[in-house]
């Protein structure tokens, strides 16, 4: 599958009725509509991202917005002076007494300029001003959060969601919260596996992306935790393999290496000539059509991409949309299979470094359980 390519900027700075013309293709691709993107006001779409994600938080209110803002600072400075001078800056930091306020410009359609290198090259400045990686973390999942809500809105193309690895943002009711994510049958699990084999034909890239999924579906692991590890967070201690990393929240957690992802792990780093536990190489790169490592580490949304693609070829999910099958999919088929399979909720808890067991509760779907409950336990007659 070819890389996404999102809409030039010559097409977005003409005007609104000859930006349609040119992209009136988009309409038979997705269900996408170019007349909100490019009527839709930037600020309109912020405004709607803060109102889902943060509710009557004003801290969270706050700190999405500065994320978002400095997201909108960085698009801008990347564009250059492509987008009419009308639109910039697109975002613009002011004060209202003590309050940091931000002004937003431009049409939402400057979003379709976003593909899955952008993000990335936003963390990395972030990174380089001095973000903590939680701070890195929590300005990741905002701009995500916004990209959501522009994807559920129709600005966003469906091809460019899934470049992205994009679902429509659902607000989740913790009230009434019920199981949510597809968890996959042990069967389902195998084609998944076997179907790397059968496309890759048994080269680089199959032992690279065997690897991958199995970091998710053997350990449990985020795709930005996939897509961020390195040699170095690969330890041996106690005649075992671990994997000692920091997820989200800035929490550091260590999880021991399955048998099985033991395997695909020493197949990938023998292949590509890595050295587990030594140095800090990024665990997974891109690979050359002749299939040798290019030393360039794979981002999360080509993490997401991969695992579509093969859900999808393995006749488990369709390609895009809403159901198609995701890392965090997998992830939660960890934690189901491990919950069956004995371990106790704190256990599934920390493989998955939850900070809330009620979140591990809703991963691994418990409260489907009606007739494997506490109350099947209670005997008083021993």
């Amino acid at each position: 599958m070819a890389d996404y390519t999102p809409q030039t900027t010559s097409e977005l700075t003409t005007t609104g009725a000859a930006w349609l013309a040119v992209t009136e293709q988009n309409k038979t691709l997705s269900a996408a509509s170019v007349e909100v993107a490019i009527n839709r006001p930037l600020s309109e779409v912020v405004s709607a991202c803060l109102a889902a994600a943060a509710g009557d938080s004003e801290n969270t209110k706050k700190a999405y917005m500065t994320a978002i803002g400095l997201f909108l600072v960085h698009l801008g400075a990347e564009l250059g002076n492509e987008l009419p001078p009308a639109w910039l800056p697109l975002a613009e930091p002011g004060r209202d007494g003590k309050r940091t306020v931000w002004a937003f410009r431009g049409p939402a359609a400057v979003l379709r300029l976003v593909y899955g290198g952008t993000l990335d090259r936003f963390i990395a400045w972030r990174k380089a001003e001095g973000d903590s990686q939680k701070t890195q973390a929590l300005r990741r999942g905002a701009v995500n959060t916004l990209l959501a809500v522009a994807f559920r809105d129709h600005i966003l193309t469906q091809e460019q969601a899934l470049y992205l690895g994009l679902k429509p943002y659902e607000k989740r009711n913790h009230d009434h919260a019920q199981p949510v994510g597809r968890r996959l049958k042990p069967e389902e699990v195998r084609a998944l596996r076997e179907t790397v084999i059968l496309k890759a034909h048994k080269d680089s890239k199959a032992d690279r992306d065997r690897a991958l999924l199995d970091l998710a579906l053997f350990a449990g692991l985020r795709r930005d935790e996939i897509a961020h590890l390195t040699t170095g967070n690969i330890k041996a201690d106690g005649g075992r393999w671990w994997l000692v990393l920091m997820g989200k929240g800035g929490k550091t957690r260590r999880v021991k290496i399955h048998d099985t992802l033991y395997k695909s792990l020493s197949a990938w780093c023998s292949r590509a000539a890595l050295a587990m536990g030594d140095g800090d190489t990024p665990l997974f790169c891109n690979l050359t059509k002749g299939g040798q490592p290019t030393g360039k580490a794979l981002n999360a949304s080509v993490i997401g991409r991969l695992v579509a693609e093969y859900g999808h070829l393995a006749g488990l999910a369709p390609l895009t949309g809403e159901n198609c099958l995701s890392p965090h999919d997998l992830r939660r088929t960890a934690a189901r299979n491990a919950y069956d399979n004995g371990a106790t909720l704190p256990q599934v808890q920390n493989m998955l470094g939850h900070s809330d067991v009620k979140t591990t509760m809703f991963y691994i779907g418990s409260l489907e359980d009606d007739d494997n409950t506490a109350v099947d336990r209670i005997n008083y007659v021993r």
